[in-house]
């Protein structure tokens, strides 16, 4: 049985997720849900996205 690997273990753009995560984590983008309270242990949004994709799309 062949193993297909999953695209978090081949390759991942770590820099365009961080740079879409600093734009995220910047005060007063907008209107946007996360201006209404600041949780303290919040994962950026792109960053979860990102993840989570790569962990299910194969490579």
């Amino acid at each position: 049985m062949r193993y297909c690997k999953k695209l978090i273990e081949v390759a991942l753009p770590l820099s365009e997720i961080n740079d879409a995560s600093a734009y995220d984590k910047m005060p007063g983008i907008g209107p946007h849900p996360k201006g209404i309270h600041h949780w303290w242990a919040r994962l950026p949004l792109p960053v979860a996205r990102a993840v989570l994709f790569a962990s299910v799309v194969d490579d």
